[in-house]
């Protein structure tokens, strides 16, 4: 597995974040010849971005699958078994509990930390227990709810000894931020690439 960072790709809330990530996502799935997981944190995002990257996949002549698009899980992932050199745009439930071993799956590219949303009553409770008790609830909760959820979608790479690959993390807070070394530590053991431009 090799492991591949972009430098200069815009924060997720910066002006031009939607052209790079496609950007980007063309330029991986490139490279991997289709067979990829899109993981988006956000079903808006991933529906815009596929809107975006229609003519791309055409031309190209991938299978552009998204989650949805009328489809069931189950049904997504048998189609991406069966199409080669398809690419399968998933939220939430495939970024755990998907097991796609062999060829079919050589590429996951993860478009942004998945930081989860405070809001539900639960979270936002134990985030104020953190901070009422002098914790710092950002490195004590978030990032560690953040690095499991990571960890489980880098997991759909590797299912068996022969499965080889690459992950994509199109999120530069990883490079830019304090906080991103944690995550980077807590993937597996991999060569890094990082792109420059």
């Amino acid at each position: 597995m090799t492991i591949h960072l972009v430098r200069k790709m815009p924060e997720p809330r910066a002006d031009g974040y939607e052209a790079a990530l496609a950007k980007w996502i063309k330029h991986f799935i490139t490279k991997s010849g289709g067979r990829a997981f899109v993981l988006f944190t956000s079903y808006k995002l991933m529906q815009r971005t596929a809107a975006l990257l229609e003519d791309f996949f055409e031309g190209e002549s991938l299978t552009l699958l998204v989650q949805g698009q009328g489809s069931s899980r189950g049904q997504l992932i048998e189609a991406f078994k069966e199409e080669e050199t398809s690419v399968l745009f998933g939220t939430d439930s495939f970024w755990t509990g998907v097991d796609v071993p062999g060829k079919a799956l050589t590429n996951v590219i993860i478009t942004r930390l998945p930081f989860a949303v405070p809001d539900h009553p639960l979270t936002q409770a134990r985030l104020e227990h953190i901070e009422e008790h002098g914790g710092n609830s950002f490195m004590q909760y978030t990032v560690p709810e953040a690095i499991l959820k990571l960890r489980q979608g880098v997991g759909r790479l590797i299912r068996s000894g022969e499965d080889e690959g690459m992950v994509v993390l199109l999120d530069n807070r990883i490079l830019s931020k304090r906080y991103g070394k944690v995550f980077l530590d807590a993937l597996p053991d991999a060569p890094v690439e990082i792109e420059e431009s």
